[in-house]
């Protein structure tokens, strides 16, 4: 005759948490900001770089609908969301947030506007420049928050 005998492991998990160790917050946080400041001029250049290609993604574009292009831009917008931050340029992160909201409703909507499009591209180009003060950068934002917002009212209203 055969027994079974059921074993339960103790989970090491909940002993690690109970044991103090490890570093103070104030440290951890300090050697966060150390690097996200070593990777900031890299950061940079490929928030750029994704610039680079938006503006030619944009100046490629057709005055009509065109869903894969529309598409490829926001695959090149969206990569850089979340970059502006550790940049330096937290407004451009915003402006990405409303460029992908932007072309998602354009597509929803299957319209172009070559305007509210071209608009954005030019805003993400001046806010990386940290010559725009913080309440022009205000204004610039506000704009394009109005811009994708005018869409996202329309698909609303479609629904």
């Amino acid at each position: 005759m055969t027994s079974v005998r059921f074993v339960f492991p103790k989970p090491r998990l909940n002993e690690l948490l109970r044991t103090p160790g490890g570093l103070p917050v104030a440290e951890a946080i300090e050697n966060a900001r150390k690097n996200l400041e070593a990777i900031k001029p890299t950061c940079t250049a490929e928030l750029l770089a994704l610039l680079e290609l938006s503006e030619a993604g944009f100046w490629n574009l057709k005055n009509d609908f065109d869903d894969a292009a529309l598409e490829e831009l926001y695959a090149i917008a969206v990569k850089g969301i979340g970059a502006g931050e550790v940049c330096g340029v937290a407004n451009v992160d915003v402006a990405l947030t409303s460029f992908c909201d932007l072309l998602d409703h354009l597509r929803t909507l299957k319209r172009f506007d070559r305007e509210a499009v071209g608009v954005h591209v030019r805003a993400w180009r001046l806010l990386m420049s940290s010559e725009l003060p913080g309440a022009g950068a205000k204004q610039v934002l506000d704009g394009l928050l109005k811009v994708s917002g005018r869409y996202a009212a329309e698909v609303a209203a479609a629904v």
